[in-house]
């Protein structure tokens, strides 16, 4: 009996530390980088893990590639926006490790941006620069999450910006996940590619008196730098800060276009119209200035893009 009561206390202790020691939110350090450190097959760590930084960079894919805004009396917002639902790091090559050693702190993941502040706000939101003067525009990053493991930013998202650097966490499915995933890196050399980061983003233009839409223009999304905003880890714990790289994101907006409200076709109509001519008759100037003879023609104007008036 005493043999059988020892090996239970031993048993108990050793759950009990064990459990101590691997919380499921107190020493899983999570970071980015290159796909470097995928190994072969099923193996998912090697002992170096990522080895560098990495830009991934999406391309806005739409049937219609015209942005059309119309001539702004206010800063405001334009009724304009583009939005990627579930974008995907691991295609380009970016993904998320997690790591489980004694040294690991747990601490929560950094956005940092390259965007540039045009010093207005609206809605209480920074709006930051195009390449098109008087355009500006707000990113919203929502719906943040990787292979079993979410994130504590909410469902309405956070703008980008807002602040120069901002936190969120990871936050891992279960202990029983960590059990098969993490709990093999469990040493500073050796880290569990989780998978690629998801993420759906929203950016929303807005417009000022400075914006002259009498021109066709390409548009970008200003930036200094390659890329617009970035994921990385920092005090991630001894031995580990020295492999948390830089998951840098980048936008192709190369085949997006700025244009009037237009019409694309305008039919006339009327007992004097011949084709695209309204014929208005011969008249001596003494006729016109004594009031001449009404021509009654019609313009039906259709296939019309965000056209809300017409000036004549």
């Amino acid at each position: 009996m005493k043999t059988f009561f020892r090996y239970f206390l031993f048993l108990a202790l050793c759950s009990c530390c064990y459990t101590a020691s691997a919380g499921t939110d107190d020493n899983v350090s999570y970071l980015v980088g290159n796909d470097y450190g995928v190994g072969p097959g099923d193996q998912k760590w090697r002992e170096t893990g990522p080895s560098a930084d990495i830009t991934v960079k999406f391309r806005y894919s739409t049937s219609t590639n015209n942005l059309v805004f119309y001539k702004p009396t206010q800063l405001g917002p334009t009724g304009v926006s583009l939005y990627w639902s579930q974008l995907n790091s691991a295609s380009g090559g970016g993904y998320l490790y997690c790591n489980r050693s004694n040294t690991a702190s747990g601490e929560p993941m950094a956005i940092e941006n390259q965007m540039v502040d045009s010093g207005k706000r609206y809605g209480g939101h920074k709006l930051f620069e195009t390449s098109v003067p008087g355009l500006y525009y707000t990113l919203k990053i929502s719906n943040i999450w990787s292979s079993y493991t979410t994130t504590n930013i909410s469902s309405s998202g956070m703008y980008i910006g807002d602040s120069p650097t901002q936190y969120f966490r990871w936050i891992p499915e279960s202990e029983a996940t960590l059990y098969w995933s993490c709990n093999n890196a469990n040493s500073s050399n050796k880290y569990w590619a989780v998978g690629g980061v998801w993420q759906s983003l929203t950016v929303e233009f807005y417009t000022d008196t400075n914006f002259d839409p009498t021109k066709t223009n390409k548009v970008t999304l200003s930036k200094p730098g390659g890329y617009l905003y970035s994921f990385k880890g920092y005090g991630l714990g001894g031995g580990i800060n020295g492999h948390s790289y830089f998951l840098k994101i980048d936008f192709d907006l190369d085949n997006m276009t700025l244009s009037n409200p237009t019409c694309f076709t305008a039919a006339l109509t009327g007992p004097s119209v011949s084709g695209s001519t309204v014929k208005m008759g011969d008249y001596s100037p003494a006729q016109i200035k004594n009031g001449a003879t009404a021509v009654p023609f019609d313009i039906t104007l259709q296939n019309c893009i965000r056209v809300r008036n017409i000036e004549t």
